[in-house]
């Protein structure tokens, strides 16, 4: 941070403010001295308007926003996200019998009550929820008089053994063993698909609001119980972003402790505490600045674009301090504090715009990422850097123009300076470093440098991308989140890796064998069938999959008369898929 020693024809030393120019300098330097008083008035005002904003923002995500939006893929996905809402935004709720297996009486009232709470939650996607108490989720078989079927759980279910051995013998025909019930039946799943515009108030989904009903409405009042009866395990994108909103008052004590830590060492450096608390000061008005510009442009602040705001911060202490060496410098040298602030800004403001026009171009360049939450990350960073020319390059020599830096530090800064010309202290490091610009110097370090460079591209062919753990990296690993994400995943064959293939046909043409089959033209078997346990698939499942089913009922259709759909499905039905 050191600034090198301006020419005496250049730059004089004026002890006095009689003795300078005003005239001197740039259009723009004069501008900005010259009106000091209305800088220091309108920066004022912009940091109560912004901050005042930035008090409204708000911190949600999306689960499209997570999404490449001009990828095939994820195209088809939202042509028909209305009848794929199962594979979407959604939360799984598991309720576990600590005492016992699902089909104890008690613990299947709990299931129902939880099951009920659940439907009653705001941003619920409610036909499409599924549980065992649900009339949605539903066994057939084809026998000889052709389809019979009906709600897993028996209409006239009262709770009496009978009635539980008829839930035992519909669940094993529905098919729903690793999906809705756990594989040693200790636990079983409510399947919660959510809406991301709630269709009443038409607003978002408020993730940390239903993040905190899941915790309160049932998390708190099943499982809080002192008999302990049932565990609640909840998982799905909506619960993660959740936690994480919640974890934001943590970030907001490491940004006040980031703050502490480089001012500390920024006092250390230079022993003036005015100038300190000033550097400081601008870089957190830069960030009341960004945050109120994003609130009033509509956005919201992602969790994850929340370190954001650090970075903003990191880069406004960065130029604030050598703002603050410059005109230390030339206070130490014995010029007065408004024309050191004026020769410090006329030596370091191009450069300083120039490195923060390239960190805005640098960050804009995310934005042709397809990703909608990379682009509103690159926007609130582009944003932060770019009000950091009025913070840090304009307000804060300004500023120091008149409160100016601590006499003694100065001394002490130009003394440093001399001893490092003389090669002492840090000089030495100076002289070392400047070594390399000798020839010999130069070539042993690019030789060093194509090793490393070589080593390193020869270890990264073992490179991984993507989560490497199990679990929500996000969080620690020892989170409440990731515990009952090993619960489920050790007692549920479930996956949050889902791969649909869509075969788009006529109207009910789902009902002819030809579409289910691997036969031409090519249906839904043909479709999955190369996806097979070699690919790491651990499962399939699919309407072809009950093609068994249609063939069972072209058998009998010429020995009786052909049944309605309700006789078929029952009415509302969705077959045996959970």
């Amino acid at each position: 941070m050191n600034t090198s020693r301006p020419l005496p024809d250049e730059m004089p030393v004026v002890r006095s403010i009689e003795d300078f120019d005003h005239r001197s300098g740039h259009v723009f330097e004069r501008a900005i001295f010259n009106n000091r008083r209305w800088i220091v008035l309108g920066c004022l005002l912009l940091t109560l308007l912004f901050g005042f904003q930035a008090t409204k923002l708000t911190v949600n995500a999306g689960f499209e926003k997570m999404i490449p939006h001009g990828h095939a893929y994820v195209q088809n996905y939202l042509e028909s996200r209305g009848s794929l809402r199962g594979l979407g935004n959604s939360v799984r709720v598991v309720v576990e019998n600590t005492d016992g297996d699902i089909f104890d009486p008690e613990y299947l009232e709990i299931l129902k009550q939880v099951n009920d709470e659940l439907f009653l939650i705001p941003d619920v996607d409610r036909a499409w929820m599924k549980s065992i108490w649900t009339p949605a989720v539903r066994w057939s078989e084809v026998n000889e008089e052709g389809f019979v079927g009906g709600p897993v759980m028996p209409d006239n279910y009262d709770g009496s053994p009978a009635s539980v051995d008829a839930l035992k013998l519909n669940i094993r025909r529905a098919n729903i063993v690793g999906n809705l019930v756990a594989n040693d039946f200790r636990s079983s799943m409510v399947f919660v698909p959510l809406l991301e515009t709630n269709a009443e108030t038409g607003q978002r989904l408020d993730y940390h609001a239903f993040s905190q009903q899941l915790e309160q409405r049932i998390r708190a009042r099943y499982e809080g119980g002192d008999d302990g009866k049932v565990r609640i395990h909840v998982i799905g994108f909506a619960k993660l972003v959740g936690d994480l909103i919640e974890g934001l008052a943590k970030v907001a004590s490491f940004f006040l402790a980031a703050a502490l830590i480089a001012g500390l060492i920024i006092f250390l450096y230079t022993r003036c505490l005015r100038s300190t608390l000033l550097v400081v000061a601008c870089s957190v008005v830069a960030v009341a600045w960004q945050l109120g510009l994003v609130q009033l442009l509509g956005f919201e602040l992602d969790p994850f674009s929340v370190l954001v705001p650090f970075l903003i911060f990191a880069i406004g202490v960065s130029h604030g301090a050598q703002k603050m060496n410059g005109i230390m410098q030339d206070v130490g040298r014995g010029t007065h504090r408004l024309v050191a602030a004026r020769y410090t800004f006329r030596r370091l403001f191009l450069a300083g715009l120039t490195a923060l026009l390239a960190n805005v171009v640098g960050f804009a360049v995310l934005m042709v990422i397809d990703i909608p939450v990379i682009k509103e990350l690159a926007l609130t960073a582009s944003i932060g850097v770019g009000v950091l020319v009025f913070t840090n390059l304009i307000l804060l020599p300004v500023l120091l123009s008149y409160v100016g830096v601590s006499p003694a530090a100065a001394a002490r800064s130009l003394r440093e300076e001399t001893e490092q010309e003389r090669g002492r202290g840090l000089g030495a490091v100076w002289n070392l470093l400047d070594r390399f610009t000798e020839r010999r110097w130069a070539l042993a370090a690019i030789g060093c440098a194509a090793v490393l460079a070589v080593g390193g591209l020869w270890i990264s062919r073992d490179l991984q991308v993507g989560d490497l753990d199990p679990g929500a990296p996000e969080l620690r690993k020892d989170s409440r989140y990731n515990q009952d994400n090993a619960y489920i995943t050790a007692n549920y064959a479930l996956s949050s890796d889902l791969f649909a293939v869509i075969v788009q046909t006529p109207d009910d043409a789902c009902l002819n064998y030809k579409t289910l089959g691997a036969g031409r033209p090519p249906g839904l078997g043909a479709a999955a069938g190369p996806l097979g346990a070699d690919h790491g698939v651990a499962g399939r499942r699919g309407a072809q999959h009950h093609r068994r089913v249609l063939r069972g009922q072209s058998e009998v259709a010429d020995a009786q008369p052909q049944p309605g759909r309700d006789q078929l499905f029952g009415p509302a039905g969705h077959g045996a898929e959970p």
